[in-house]
């Protein structure tokens, strides 16, 4: 009797240890999966960098490249990105705005850097820059048309009752 609840206990031991090492081999190892992006970067589409991501060091490089920017515009070009950057910090932490106060805000924020911008440059390049920034609004367009939002499909109708 005593070697049979032995082998009982045995079997229900390596039962035990064999659902174990299943669950462990069903479950992806820490190893195996992509470590999480660094705190406070993001994709080249998303985070505080706006359209271009990556902060106001990628957009000024990307204006630079895009527009043939002198070294004298890369410099007030990257203060303004800086100082609108700090702008908008401070917007998205004053906790006593409603929604619609930090959108209107943080538009007329938008709104000062691209005539900002603007100012700083040359006839051709506020041409080539106009160029991009309608490429953008297309895109943008065609995302809200794909997602159902305005100028897109209608919504479905209610069910019937």
């Amino acid at each position: 009797m005593e070697t049979m609840v032995g082998r009982v206990a045995v079997v229900l031991l390596c039962s035990g240890g064999l659902a174990v090492s299943a669950a462990m081999a069903q479950t992806p190892a820490q190893s195996d999966a992509p470590p999480p992006p660094p705190q406070g970067q993001y994709g080249p589409q998303h985070g505080p960098g706006g359209r271009w991501g990556g902060g106001p060091e990628h957009r000024v490089e990307h204006l630079v490249k895009a527009l043939s920017l002198s070294s004298d515009q890369t410099a007030q070009v990257k203060a303004l990105f800086e100082s609108s950057r700090t702008q908008m910090e401070a917007l998205r932490s004053n906790d006593s705005l409603t929604r619609k106060d930090m959108r209107e805000k943080g538009e007329a924020i938008h709104q000062q850097e691209e005539a900002k911008l603007e100012a700083l440059l040359t006839p051709d390049q506020k041409t080539r820059y106009e160029a991009m920034r309608a490429k953008e609004r297309e895109r943008m367009e065609e995302r809200r048309e794909e997602h159902g939002g305005p100028g897109g499909p209608p919504p479905p109708p209610p069910p019937a009752l």
